[in-house]
């Protein structure tokens, strides 16, 4: 049964398919060229969307452009509707395309793991762009040009390929490991035992020491270095660090170099210091960095596309259409000119600039260590503003949603929408900096180190006199850690100050559009205590006839002055926190440095979810404009808090040297 589609719809289908194709294929390589590293730097949810339908697009697009082409050689070798042989040059031309830019290998961390279909992929389009090429010999004219691309694009295919490998979580674990080290032979060694005294001599061991990167500036401080200096620091951490994302552990005198690294440190350049190794870590889990090193391929690939450019311009033309004619130019100019950008940004990469000689350093621009590496944005959102939202716009929406079960992703699409970004200011990091080194300064063994990992505002409260402790012990003492949060999220809301509500209203965020990164530590049943709160925020709401402005509401919270804790005169049967919120917010306002506790206690309930997240999602961050979540975790293993250190104790034993008697 055929399809009832008109004749001049068909026939201008068969003329533009694969035209439109293979231009297609070039709009999206340009695309994604010019703006797929946008994706580091930038938090915009619509620019994320473009560069992933763009992305999945582009592989679709360039693979069905090699289907048409074999299809329409092989079913028309007699009476080919276009030329054969400038059709077999547009194949290698969507084998190169396949390769995809520098920029971008894959979206997301789990596109890495599919390497081995992709190398599946690679053998196939490699087979059908040859097919192609093989049906027009030995007339094709083209076939000088169509070899030299095929080439290219059979190289840049490849380095995809391995890219994928390289930043497969197995093969990338590997990368992290120490040389193997089966130690001094045991034989001789027991032999030596048995005829030599011993002598105590101090050795170094732990199962996950790495030797410290050649860049590495002996003996200076971060502040003493500049910023290509602070690069090849960064460099030699994250290869101390990396280990981490895959759940290794770094070893104690790993932790202990690094602590005093940061410790003697300024806020500035710890940041810059992570800033470079999340930078590190994009570029080897989302691009060709790695296989784009081989320098000596780059030049080769310009020049192949080069000569074919010039092959193209001295070659009889005859029988060719001027569409095709020009789509071919423009296929050859934008090989040239996209190889040639990726080139220069190759140059003035990260991992160029990090091995050049000191006598380079002073010709590289400032700006181009300094540009930021991420958005240095965090979303804010608050939970007053979340059940007005829910409870006055879109009500019809919400009825029809849950006909369809949907009502999480319109509660997400509004989210995105009314959120508002702060920007991560120098004060912010300051603070941040200074609160994470306090708690390092205070943490000199691994055991407290790892009970600094625990706190989630029982150390700030320590700070208080015994009486206000023992009111406000309650707050996160008798709670999980999902009630404490969602518990001082509405006390911050109701007391309004600007750091405490910048964390405060980022975590909330971070607990409705990103769970995962909470998961660890917020327990089975966050979702319930969540929405019981909420439906009490809104019958609270609803009995006080509270408006949308968001000032009067603060108001009307804070002459609420509730008698009794909820749990006594409700049972416990709800999970809504909204009125203990009221309580301690009213115990807050008798203190009388409640803004500086309020700051460390948030600071302790980022601090508590951020070393618990696990490392592979912190590792997802980079690719989506990055998160100060995830930099608060790796200045905490900096400054040696964390649970993945070993500790490595001195042998018991001796170390034997031979020493005659």
């Amino acid at each position: 049964m055929e399809l009832p589609i008109p004749k001049k719809v068909q026939k201008l289908w068969d003329l533009w398919n694969l035209r439109g194709s293979v231009l297609l294929s070039l709009v999206l390589q340009i695309f994604l060229i010019c703006f797929a590293s946008f994706r580091q730097r930038s938090k915009n949810g619509f620019l994320l969307i473009v560069i992933w339908s763009v992305y999945l697009l582009a592989d679709w697009i360039a693979a069905v452009a090699i289907g048409l082409i074999t299809k329409s050689q092989g079913e028309n070798c007699d009476h080919p509707k276009g030329n054969p042989d400038i059709y077999a040059f547009w194949a290698s031309f969507l084998l190169l395309h396949l390769g995809g830019p520098d920029s971008i290998t894959s979206f997301a961390l789990e596109d890495n793991e599919f390497w081995l279909r992709h190398l599946f992929g690679l053998f196939l389009q490699v087979l059908g762009a040859f097919y192609s090429f093989f049906l027009t010999l030995p007339k094709n004219k083209l076939w000088p040009p169509t070899m030299l691309v095929f080439v290219v694009g059979i190289i840049k295919y490849t380095e995809r390929t391995r890219a994928f490998y390289l930043a497969s979580l197995d093969h990338f674990g590997v990368t992290a490991l120490p040389k193997p080290d089966a130690g001094p032979d045991y034989n001789e060694t027991a032999a030596i035992h048995s005829s030599m005294r011993s002598i105590h001599v101090p050795t170094r061991a732990g199962i996950m020491y790495i030797e410290s990167a050649k860049f590495a500036v002996k003996g200076a401080r971060l502040e003493e270095l500049e910023d290509i200096q602070l690069l090849q620091e960064a460099y030699r951490f994250f290869e101390i660090f990396k280990g981490l994302i895959v759940g290794y552990f770094v070893g104690d005198s790993d932790r202990k170099s690094s602590r005093d690294s940061f410790l003697g440190a300024e806020y500035k350049k710890a940041f810059r210091v992570v800033e470079y190794e999340f930078n590190f870590i994009y570029q080897v889990l989302h691009t060709k960095a790695l296989v784009s090193r081989g320098y000596i391929l780059r030049p080769l690939c310009f020049i192949f596309i080069l000569g074919a450019l010039i092959f193209f311009c001295l070659v009889e033309k005859h029988g060719f259409g001027k569409f095709e004619i020009g789509l071919t130019y423009a296929l050859l100019v934008a090989a040239l000119i996209l190889d040639s950008i990726s080139l220069i940004k190759l140059a003035f990469s990260d991992w160029t600039l990090f091995v050049l000689d000191e006598s380079w350093t002073n010709c590289i621009p400032k700006w181009i260590l300094k540009r930021n590496r991420w958005s240095r944005l965090v979303f804010q959102y608050n939970m007053v503003s979340y059940c007005l939202d829910k409870h006055w716009r879109f009500p019809q929406l919400y009825k029809f949603a849950r006909l369809l079960h949907a009502t999480n992703f319109i509660d997400k699409i509004k989210i995105m929408w009314y959120s508002s970004s702060e920007n991560v200011t120098e004060g912010l990091e300051k603070f941040i900096f200074d609160e994470l080194k306090r708690k390092s300064e205070k943490a000199r063994s691994l055991e407290d180190a790892m009970d600094a990992c625990k706190q989630r505002g029982e150390s700030a409260l320590l700070g208080l006199d015994t009486s206000s402790y023992i009111k406000l012990k309650w707050s996160v003492g008798e709670y999980q850690y999902a009630e404490s949060l969602v518990l001082w999220h509405l006390a911050t809301e109701i007391c309004d100050k600007k750091v405490c509500k910048i964390l405060s209203d980022y975590m909330f965020y971070l607990l409705l559009m990103q769970p995962t990164m909470l998961s660890s530590v917020l327990g089975g049943n966050w979702y319930v205590i969540l929405q019981d709160t909420c439906k009490e925020a809104q019958r609270y709401f609803n009995k006080n006839k509270i408006s949308k402005n968001h000032m009067e509401n603060l108001k009307i919270f804070l002459d609420e002055k509730p008698k009794f804790r909820p749990a006594a005169v409700k049972g416990v049967e709800s999970k809504s926190v909204f009125f203990d919120a009221c309580i301690l917010a009213q115990q807050l306002r008798n203190l009388e440095d409640k803004w500086k506790l309020m700051e460390q206690v948030w600071m302790e309930l980022v601090a508590h979810a951020a070393i618990n997240c696990r490392p592979i999602i912190h590792a997802q961050q980079p690719s989506k404009g990055g998160e100060l979540f995830s930099f608060i975790w790796l200045l905490m293993y900096h400054f040696g808090l964390g649970t993945n250190f070993s500790e490595q104790e001195e042998i018991a034993g001796t170390k034997m040297v031979a020493v005659k008697y």
